[in-house]
């Protein structure tokens, strides 16, 4: 029986995490069923997230009293919670429902640098070798592309550029991994791809030259909207991603100077103490208001197409009584017209009454006048008195 494995994408948010995972799907890493769908103005393409992990990524982070969006680090011994536990189990059947036949899977999900250790224990317990592909997009470009779509400011996201990235490079030093830049795979994907099988050990199930024009239309240069340079030498914080982002870059990987670095942004942090607190506390309040905001906003374009399918009803209203005043009059006009003939029917009916009245009455006398005959014709005494009479007239 071939060898399961589940292809665990890793990154920061708007660092190319979707059309990769797109990418690997296309190449035969099945992504399941019940996706996210895409959303217009964020991700038009779609996420290629599975909506169950990123459920159980939210809950295992509020678990831990963490948002996606928190950069302070997770103590290490979280993983061994009881509530955690239970959410391992959740995770091994929602891998064991969603991938049950399939011997390469890809999930996606930027939560992922966060929780890798979590799921790399699913993984392994459902019988998946985990591998891991992290995908490195400029600092810079990364806090524009947030600070334009969430209320961030070029600080906070650069601390989460570094939380991610560090967290995900540690957790997946012990696993099977190949490291690629969002810019690298927009510009040619076919290196990237071949080394990423290189680097997995992975067969694709759809040959390239079967997949390449599919993956050819998905991979679309106009959608990294971000195309700033570094500025920012006078904050350290912002130089701190950008130097953690060249030694990603490097091949092969300097451990000694990245482990360094994530020490010292480790003990930057230690060192802000209450500051950093704060800072991700207005962060939590920020979102929460942005959130609201949201709502509102919902509501009141809810309240706005309510308005508007109610002026349309409005509309359709008067032009139907509009069309009816049209009948009514058409019909009052005919209605007068009838009256008009039936006055006129009326005249020439009383009209033929007189006439009848006067035929009666000729009739009638001419009725007098006929029986008058035919008395005089009836009777022979009256014939012969008239007779005399006209003899005597005669003389």
């Amino acid at each position: 029986m071939a060898e399961k494995q589940l292809i665990l994408v890793v990154g920061m948010h708007r660092s190319g995490t979707s059309v990769l995972a797109r990418v690997l799907n296309l190449l035969g890493a099945e992504v399941g069923e019940d996706l996210l769908q895409a959303q217009e103005g964020v991700n038009a393409k779609g996420f290629w997230e599975h909506q169950e992990l990123v459920a159980i990524n939210e809950t295992l982070l509020a678990e831990l009293g963490r948002h996606w969006y928190d950069f302070l680090p997770l103590d290490e011994n979280c993983w061994d919670r009881a509530s955690v536990q239970d959410l391992q189990h959740r995770a091994q059947q929602f891998l064991a429902s969603a991938f049950a036949s399939v011997s390469l899977a890809v999930l996606k999900d930027p939560r992922l640098c966060l929780t890798l250790p979590f799921w790399k224990q699913a993984a392994e317990a459902q019988g998946f070798r985990p591998l891991v592909v992290l995908a490195l997009r400029a600092p810079w470009e990364v806090a524009a592309s947030l600070c334009r779509r969430d209320p961030l400011d070029p600080v906070s996201a650069n601390l989460l550029w570094l939380r991610y990235s560090g967290d995900s490079e540690r957790h997946s030093r012990d696993l099977r991994r190949s490291i690629l830049d969002y810019a690298q795979l927009l510009d040619d994907w076919h290196p990237v791809v071949r080394r990423l099988e290189q680097d997995l050990g992975v067969s694709w199930p759809v040959p390239l030259e079967d997949a390449a024009p599919r993956i050819d239309a998905e991979v679309d240069p106009g959608l990294r909207h971000q195309h700033s340079r570094f500025q920012g030498e006078s904050m350290p914080v912002v130089s701190m991603a950008a130097q953690a982002y060249r030694l990603l870059q490097k091949d092969p990987l300097d451990m000694q100077s990245l482990d360094l670095l994530w020490e010292e942004f480790e003990s930057l942090l230690a060192g802000g103490g209450a500051l950093g607190h704060g800072l991700e506390t207005c962060n939590a309040r920020l979102f929460q208001v942005n959130n609201e905001l949201q709502a509102m906003g919902d509501k009141h374009q809810q309240a706005l197409d309510t308005v508007h399918e109610k002026d349309e009803a409005l509309s359709r209203l008067a032009k139907d009584l509009e069309y009816a005043r049209k009948i009514v009059e058409e019909r009052d006009q005919q209605l007068q017209q009838l009256a008009a003939e039936l006055e006129h029917a009326g005249a020439v009916v009383k009209e033929r009454d007189q006439q009848l009245q006067e035929a009666n009455r000729l009739m009638a006398h001419m009725q007098e006048e006929l029986d008058h005959l035919r008395v005089i014709r009836l009777h022979p005494v009256i014939r012969l008195a008239v007779k005399l009479l006209s003899l005597d007239k005669q003389k």
